[in-house]
């Protein structure tokens, strides 16, 4: 209709256009996952290709945004809903109230535990690779790393609502 075609032109024939169309649009995929995410979108390398078919790299591509996606939406994501709140007016600055509620002081666990957890589970795989003079030592050595390392993460997960990092401008209507 537009005149881009000639009559009788298929546009499944058209091979170029359809590869500048793909990579265009897998391209706004990553803009806009990106935004919304964090990190790119999946499933991209399926999209550029003329005749898809899955790729090992896409997989392990897709599986690592994935766990990058997984940490950042549990652990450092509350500023993005934050930020989409009060761009689209869901939070209205209450001009009465002196204190921001972005400023939330955080407690010494938030840092000490999961350095504590990721040197004791460290410690750990070094003791199971680098085995001792006898096997008891080194079973000692493993399960005292293996339940102080089981043990900072129950405690992680005991607390792990303060380890969340939810948004912060919630109006007091909807939290209720």
């Amino acid at each position: 209709r537009l005149g881009v075609l000639h009559v009788g032109q298929r546009i499944e024939e058209q091979a170029d256009f359809e590869k500048i169309y793909k990579n265009a649009w897998a391209d706004n995929a990553n803009a806009c996952a990106k935004q919304y995410a964090g990190t790119g979108a999946l499933k991209t390398d399926y999209t550029r290709q003329v005749r898809p078919f899955l790729t090992q790299w896409g997989l392990i591509m897709d599986g690592w945004n994935s766990l990058i996606r997984y940490y950042k939406n549990n652990f450092s994501d509350g500023f993005r809903q934050d930020a989409i709140d009060l761009f689209l007016g869901n939070y209205s600055v209450d001009e009465v109230e002196p204190a921001s509620p972005l400023h939330v002081q955080k407690d010494w666990k938030f840092l000490a535990l999961p350095i504590i957890m990721v040197v004791a589970f460290s410690m750990c795989i070094i003791c199971l690779l680098m085995a001792g003079d006898t096997w008891t030592e080194t079973l000692a050595y493993v399960l005292f790393w293996g339940s102080a390392s089981f043990g900072t993460f129950a405690i992680i997960l005991y607390n792990g609502k303060d380890f969340v990092d939810a948004p912060k401008l919630v109006q007091k209507e909807k939290m209720d």
